[in-house]
């Protein structure tokens, strides 16, 4: 199984090394300017005892521990004996330690070099012992102990703040990975939390509107099958059974008045099973869809419908009345259609014995049926939820819709004018 990278320990791997990296190069730049500063002071310091006026051959002159002479045979014989030859370039500094490392101090150092003077060539030398008293000699740590330990305690402090930093970044990381890993139904209706960033936390508004967006999808396709499973099985079965007694009817040569009665069935279910079907995929459209427009007369769209849904009327004492202007609006055929069926269905449908009252005038339709009788379950053919889904419909698409309760039924009014 391949092992995946760690932006955890990348960033602190890559920032470690870096870190580390530049206090021992910054550590050894330090020892190579100290090195090199002592080296100049000490220079300079020889160049100006090399210009003292008391030398001559066999008489060398002595300043503490300077010995500037004009033959190298005058040097001291220790300096000789370590140095070996004469320095040939002027105003270069020869030196040989003898001893120490980067820890402790060397245990000597001798030094020469060649200056002129005037016309006069002179030899400078000193020799600094850790022994004896001198500028070479100090108390506490050595130099090179103090950078080397000045730069292990810069590497574990720049470890310890990194280490630090890392975890106070990653943290808030791990809880916004635990806290999305456990969204659920019930955590998207909770507050975000604060992971202390402003990236993190828009990181989690990004997720929680995504699951919330894909929730409300499952939830449209849900309700969708729901409705679908819930209102088309009545009509199914009607159409199965009337098929059946059809089949039956005509093996025993019944007469053609009851077979076209159970045709008329069929057909009235096959008529539902499509204005509902029609209605669902309309509410499960997404909003702000855009709906094609057509002149539609109201008027002879709801003299069409009452004619076509007149068989939820048999058999009942209801009077239809319809009062309708005779102008054209600008309106998304379908959507009304599909909705003004539902409306004129369900008065039909729950009147039992009473009146239907259909008035229309301009983009307005209002439906009031007063009933002696009032049905309160569902007919044969369902749609017991068919009011719900007009309701739905209408405010998807920002129609104004009022549906008030009387004494005697109720009165629906709807102004397809956009809201």
């Amino acid at each position: 199984m391949k092992i995946l990278p760690s932006i955890r320990l990348y960033v602190l791997l890559a920032m470690l090394v870096t870190g580390i990296g530049t206090i021992l190069i910054l550590s050894a730049l330090s020892l190579h300017y100290f090195i090199a500063g002592m080296d100049s002071s000490l220079r300079v310091s020889m160049y100006a005892q090399g210009q003292q006026q008391n030398v001559s051959d066999g008489k060398p002159y002595q300043f503490e521990s300077f010995t500037v002479a004009s033959r190298w045979q005058d040097i001291p014989e220790n300096v000789r004996q370590i140095m070996l030859e004469p320095p040939t370039e002027f105003n270069v500094l020869n030196k040989t330690i003898v001893g120490g490392n980067l820890i402790t101090p060397p245990d000597a150092g001798y030094f020469t070099m060649k200056v002129k003077y005037g016309t006069e060539t002179r030899i400078v030398s000193t020799v600094f012992e850790r022994n004896k008293i001198g500028a070479f000699k100090r108390d506490g740590p050595p130099y090179f102990l103090i950078i080397l330990l000045t730069a292990i305690l810069g590497i574990i402090a720049f470890s310890v703040v990194l280490i630090w930093v890392v975890r106070r970044v990653t943290l808030p990381v791990e809880r916004l990975k635990n806290w999305a890993k456990g969204l659920n139904t019930q955590q998207l209706d909770k507050p975000t939390p604060d992971f202390h960033y402003s990236e993190l936390n828009t990181l989690a508004t990004i997720i929680k509107t995504s699951l919330s967006t894909v929730q409300d999808s499952l939830s449209r396709e849900q309700q969708f099958l729901s409705y679908a499973s819930h209102e088309l099985r009545t009509p199914i079965a009607v159409i199965r059974t009337n098929t059946e007694l059809l089949q039956k009817l005509i093996a025993k040569g019944a007469s053609t008045e009851k077979q076209a009665q159970v045709v008329e069935r069929i057909e009235r279910a096959g008529l539902t099973m499509t204005d509902l079907t029609e209605t669902l995929l309309w509410l499960n459209r997404r909003e702000g869809k855009s709906l094609p427009v057509i002149e539609v007369n109201l008027d002879q769209l709801i003299r069409q419908l009452v004619s076509e849904l007149a068989y939820l009327a048999k058999g009942k004492d209801i009077d239809i009345s319809i009062e309708t202007d005779e102008s054209v609006q600008q309106l998304p055929g379908t959507l009304c259609r599909i909705i003004m069926t539902n409306l004129i269905r369900n008065a039909l449908q729950h009147t039992m014995k009473g009146s239907v009252s259909i008035v229309q005038k301009g983009y307005t339709v209002s439906i009031i049926n007063q009933c002696e009788s009032y049905a309160n379950s569902s007919e044969d053919l369902g749609f017991g939820l068919g009011l719900e889904l007009t309701t739905r419909l209408i405010k998807q698409y920002d129609w104004q819709y009022q549906n008030i309760e009387t004494n005697r039924g109720r009165k629906v009014s709807i102004d397809f004018t956009a809201g």
